[in-house]
């Protein structure tokens, strides 16, 4: 398959991507932004999955601060699980993008069929209608996404090594755990991840905490109050 015809399109429609993994599906929203006229501008994501429901018309219309779709002005607006928006929402989201003023590229994604959404009739009647308008080009599902994704000489800012591998455990896990507005989100991923990490170091050291403390640039007391408050098992060996 021709996969560079897919990232053309000099009228900067908008464009459905299904299936595939989320990552992928943003992945190919910023080629598509990358090789469009509104490469300058910005390129939003808006992690409708990853935002409380609570927060999530402040986070795409603003609030205190700008929302996603003031963000995206001039570029391009990645909406994400489009199909997670209540039905209030939606109602505002094709308002916000049928205002005169509106200057943005809106890529709509979700893991499901374009075509199976509009047949279980969950959108309202106006989201409905300009979902249901988009032409074969304008949808892209796993096979077309998987050949942009191929496409060698595009610029990925995807994460790299550690930060890689985090990222999708990262992404179930606000999908999860964030239906409620966290206000100790830091402390609780920081939490989630030292456990298995002094575990594991502790392993590689056959229980010296000496050692251990050196390679997680600890103070040996420190190390030994987390290895208290994790209730973490320490190898049998020297602790020196």
């Amino acid at each position: 398959m021709q996969a560079e015809p897919l990232l053309a399109d000099e009228a900067c429609r908008p464009m459905f991507l299904y299936g595939a993994s989320r990552l992928d599906r943003q992945d190919v929203a910023r080629r598509l932004h990358t090789h469009s006229v509104r490469a300058q501008q910005p390129f939003v994501v808006a992690a409708l999955t990853a935002t409380p429901c609570a927060l999530r018309e402040d986070a795409l219309f603003g609030g205190r601060e700008s929302g996603w779709f003031e963000q995206a002005q001039g570029g391009t607006l990645l909406v994400d699980e489009i199909d997670c928006l209540c039905p209030a929402l939606q109602v505002r989201f094709v308002s916000e993008i049928e205002r005169p003023e509106t200057d943005l590229r809106v890529i709509a994604a979700s893991r499901h069929d374009l075509t199976l959404l509009l047949r279980q009739g969950n959108f309202q009647s106006g989201l409905h209608r300009w979902l249901a308008a988009f032409e074969p080009s304008q949808r892209l599902g796993p096979e077309r996404i998987s050949a942009v994704c191929r496409l060698p000489g595009t610029k990925n800012d995807r994460p790299r090594g550690l930060a890689r591998a985090l990222e999708r455990p990262l992404i179930e896990y606000f999908e999860t755990g964030l239906e409620n507005d966290a206000g100790d989100l830091h402390a609780s991923v920081v939490g989630e991840v030292e456990r298995p990490l002094i575990t594991m170091v502790l392993r590689r050291t056959g229980g010296n905490q000496l050692r251990a403390a050196a390679m997680l640039g600890l103070n040996r007391n420190t190390l030994r109050k987390k290895i208290r408050e994790l209730d973490i098992t320490v190898p049998k060996g020297s602790d020196e």
